[in-house]
């Protein structure tokens, strides 16, 4: 297999997970980050299954790096609560069906995670780096940044957020879509921990579902922080714009019909962390690939979703390692567009189906109450979240329908992104 230059576009977690994933290939990896230093944005994420597996293939210790820099206490059940307080039911642990459980971590700290094991698989990463043009019109595609640097490679890929400057090259009319607003804020653990009536939420995650609303607590840095993220409609959020400050009190105001617990949580919350944004969603493109096949689009600039299926990441992370599988088949450069094509095959129809799964989740969770709500929350204890007792343990490689199908969640959690993507390119490239 040869090795590559390769050029990222994106210092998040799509990019540096592409970069550490390439970079294993044994490909000259460079990543340019516009910002002077890598940012995150949000709080808590959960790695999921399908997730976890990947980053255990990618290198022996790289797992167990990353459980230790989150929560180490072993998989936490999620909880699922009705605004009001009614309880109405808990997802399992996944480790027991899919090999790899679930975890919380820090954004922050999965980034530094990955970063560190990027730059020592061999990725430079440059920060203050701002593409602003690229042209793929010769044998090799060129990034140009805006302080007049010249970067030419073998390849681009735009892993630059559901922003995408890559991606707005491309196409520049896309709309992204946004009905939906969200508060995050941040609340010390110890503050939490010392009052009886909030300690109990540092026990488990938990999700509120109200009429057009939803909370989403998660306990991350090993308990020191409780990471609060409450979804809402209008227009307090800016589509595209992460670091808006929130109306504190319009804030409380938002979910003033909330159970008493989660109320005076979020009076806990520490103002200057309170940001307020819209999430967005693209639209579906039809193609990830600059015509040429020498620029190619991953992870969020691809194809970016609401997070109502807490899949984000994990959909960066195997595109991360489907691409590298897909490139080590490429036996020369000629050869990248071809094997481009096959990446786009191979992952279009899974991202876009958990695309539909957020929509879908979106509007579930955030019914009114009624009739609807009520076969709702009837259904979810009958049949919980992410269950699987009736599962073969054989890899579901046809897309299923949504749930109540029983292939959906091992579709879903125990996918092998790389195994998959293997077999599949056998079929492609014979």
């Amino acid at each position: 297999m040869p090795a590559f230059n390769i050029l990222i576009v994106g210092g998040g977690l799509g990019g540096l997970v592409t970069a550490l994933a390439l970079s294993l290939k044994g490909h000259k990896v460079t990543v340019l980050e516009s910002t002077s230093k890598l940012q995150t944005i949000g709080g808590g994420i959960s790695i999921q299954p399908n997730a976890m597996r990947v980053l255990d293939t990618f290198t022996p210790t790289l797992l167990e790096t990353v459980k230790a820099a989150g929560e180490v206490q072993g998989e936490k059940p999620m909880t699922f609560w009705r605004y009001n307080g009614e309880f109405v039911f808990e997802m399992g642990t996944r480790g027991s069906f899919y090999d790899y459980p679930a975890m919380n971590i820090h954004r922050a700290n999965l980034q530094k995670v990955l970063l560190d094991e990027a730059t020592k698989a061999g990725a430079v990463v440059h920060t203050n780096a701002r593409v602003e043009k690229i042209d793929d019109s010769g044998d090799s595609p060129i990034a140009y940044t805006v302080d007049g640097r010249r970067w030419e490679a073998d390849l681009i890929v735009g892993a630059d957020g559901v922003k995408s400057t890559v991606r707005n090259m491309m196409y520049p009319d896309i709309k992204l879509q946004s009905y939906t607003n969200t508060y995050r804020g941040m609340i010390p653990g110890p503050l939490m921990r010392a009052d009886p009536e909030l300690a109990p939420l540092l026990e488990k995650p938990r999700i509120y579902w109200g009429p057009h609303r939803m909370v989403i607590g998660i306990p991350v840095q090993k308990g020191a922080m409780y990471s609060l993220e409450c979804n809402h409609p209008g227009d307090t959020g800016t589509a595209g714009e992460w670091n808006k400050k929130g109306d504190f009190k319009l804030f409380l105001d938002t979910y003033s019909d909330f159970e008493p617990m989660i109320k005076k949580a979020m009076t806990r919350v520490i103002p200057d962390s309170l940001l307020v944004w819209k999430l967005v969603q693209l639209p579906e493109l039809e193609s990830w690939s600059w015509q040429s096949g020498k620029v190619v689009l991953t992870a969020d600039a691809a194809h970016a979703v609401t997070p109502f299926a807490a899949q984000g990441h994990a959909m960066a992370i195997e595109d991360g390692a489907a691409l590298a599988e897909c490139l080590a088949r490429a036996k020369s450069t000629s050869e990248i567009p071809q094997v481009l094509k096959a990446f786009e095959t191979i992952r279009k129809p899974r991202v876009h189906h958990i695309g539909a799964l957020s929509q879908r989740n979106e509007h579930l969770w955030q019914l009114p109450d009624g009739e609807e709500q009520r076969k709702r929350d009837e259904g979810m204890r009958n049949i919980p979240m992410g269950a699987a007792p009736a599962w073969d343990r054989k890899h579901v490689d046809e897309t299923p329908g949504f749930p109540p199908d029983p292939r959906f969640w091992p579709w879903l959690y125990g996918h092998d992104v790389i195994d998959f993507t293997n077999r599949r390119l056998d079929e492609l490239l014979k």
